[in-house]
């Protein structure tokens, strides 16, 4: 006969009461089919597949491919083992989620504690934009207007033909274009030699990888991208990326003096 205190411990366990009644009088038969189950528990007819199938699940039973079908209890030491693994699995699946929705209430909630407690709104830090052609889009924009001085950092220019028409009018308008670039094994290109001939200035980097991309406009207005994956045999590869404008002096601050370092440590392009 089972213990008294079986159906307790079980259910301490994690199990249900129809999930240990079930189990209990598969332990005391060889095999028994739904039906029988149902009767010799107080597990309605309507819910004892239900119950079985959970009890499979969580590795406490298994079924018998015969007509019609029977379920059998699996080894005690078997069950703790196959149930230890659902559990953990479940866990971990329970933890991601949770995680999830972490992330969703902290994008929520965060502008409201940098209000509060940094006395700074976090729209008036970082613009975010949609993608890298919003990014590019937003460049162009404000590249018309600018009427002093134009900083750009990049590894591979190859988005210097979006650009290039607004930039040759800024250079006739009088503006200040200086380019801070990878210069790779095929030259300059076309774009960039054109910029120079109107009085643009480039520099090679000589770095192998940066993970900034950002242009910045008369001090005023920064537009910029962090990337998550460097260059791989020559090819991009990044990850994660996160376009943003911002206004704020100390970000742009921050930019150009990185920026005017690794102008002066670079490489001066004729």
């Amino acid at each position: 006969m089972p213990s008294s205190k079986l159906p307790e411990l079980l259910r301490r366990a994690g199990l249900t009461s129809y999930e240990s009644e079930a189990y209990i009088a598969l332990l005391s038969r060889k095999e028994l089919t739904a039906e029988e189950i149902s009767r010799i528990t107080s597990v309605p007819i309507t819910r004892v597949y239900d119950t079985l199938e959970q009890l499979m699940l969580k590795g406490f039973a298994r079924i018998v491919q015969t007509r019609p079908k029977q379920f059998h209890a699996i080894s005690p030491e078997q069950a703790k083992r196959e149930y230890l693994i659902y559990l953990r699995r479940n866990f971990e699946s329970n933890v991601l989620q949770i995680d999830d929705n972490l992330k969703s209430l902290q994008r929520q909630i965060e502008p409201l504690y940098v209000a509060s407690h940094l006395q700074v709104k976090a729209e008036e830090l970082l613009e975010p934009l949609d993608s890298l052609d919003s990014m590019e889009n937003v460049t162009r924009e404000y590249l018309q207007r600018a009427d002093g001085e134009i900083l750009i950092s990049t590894a591979l220019f190859s988005w210097v033909p979006k650009i290039k028409a607004d930039l040759k009018r800024a250079l006739k308008r009088g503006v200040k274009v200086k380019i801070l670039m990878q210069i790779t094994e095929e030259g300059l290109g076309r774009g960039v030699s054109e910029l120079i001939n109107l009085g643009g200035a480039v520099r090679d980097t000589r770095e192998p990888w940066h993970p900034v991309r950002g242009t910045l406009i008369d001090s005023e207005d920064l537009i910029f991208v962090i990337w998550a994956a460097e260059e791989s045999e020559r090819y991009w590869n990044p990850i994660v990326y996160t376009p943003n404008h911002t206004k704020n002096q100390g970000l742009i601050r921050l930019f150009r003096e990185s920026f005017l370092l690794r102008w002066n440590n670079a490489r001066r392009v004729q």
